[in-house]
């Protein structure tokens, strides 16, 4: 009677403690990015470092727009000013680093390449909007354990491009990123 008890008492505790491992795990969510985000600020909300990187990007033009973005969790100000072919939009980090500026341009002012190939994607009868964006890289070159190595890096300090160390050549995972896949030089 009592082994019978035993064994019964033993198998509902395993009962419990599965089904308590089970909630355990139903209550575990993987791990969420940051959202993404853009909301309209004020000229008083942007902190002081990016106020002065993004007057000193508009050189005397009159910023029109300011901006707070979070993107790959890091927060960035973007101010919005009229350039000669139309809007240029600066962004820069909390701390003043630019990270990119995106300029209207005719199509006149596009590589023909280009904006052939545009063209061509677009498809016919399409109207088309053209921005030269000029995004902002830091490479550094180094040895590490006996291996030269070469990182670029944006001014957020996600790992664009790596050569060097173990793989020897690594491309930031960021879908958006323009890297190239070629062994060339050309990313500065």
């Amino acid at each position: 009677m009592i082994r019978r008890n035993f064994w019964g008492l033993l198998g509902a505790g395993v009962v419990v403690l599965c089904g308590a491992m089970w909630v355990a795990a139903q209550d575990r969510k993987p791990k969420e990015e940051p959202k993404e985000s853009e909301r309209s600020v004020k000229e008083a909300e942007v902190p002081a470092a990016a106020l002065a990187a993004l007057k000193k990007l508009a050189g005397g033009a009159a910023i029109t727009e300011f901006a707070e973005e979070i993107e790959h969790g890091h927060k960035f100000y973007e101010g919005s000013w009229k350039g000669p072919d139309g809007n240029i939009d600066g962004l820069v980090t909390e701390a003043g680093d630019v990270v990119e500026l995106e300029e209207t341009v005719a199509a006149g002012k596009v590589p023909t390449g280009v904006r052939a190939a545009m063209e061509k994607e677009a498809g016919p009868g399409a109207t088309l909007v053209y921005e030269r964006k000029t995004v902002y890289f830091y490479e550094a070159h180094f040895k590490k354990d006996g291996k030269g190595r070469e990182v670029i890096m944006t001014a957020d300090a996600r790992v664009f491009h790596e050569e060097g160390g173990d793989d020897d050549e690594k491309e930031g995972d960021d879908d958006d990123k323009g890297g190239d896949d070629d062994d060339d030089d050309d990313h500065n």
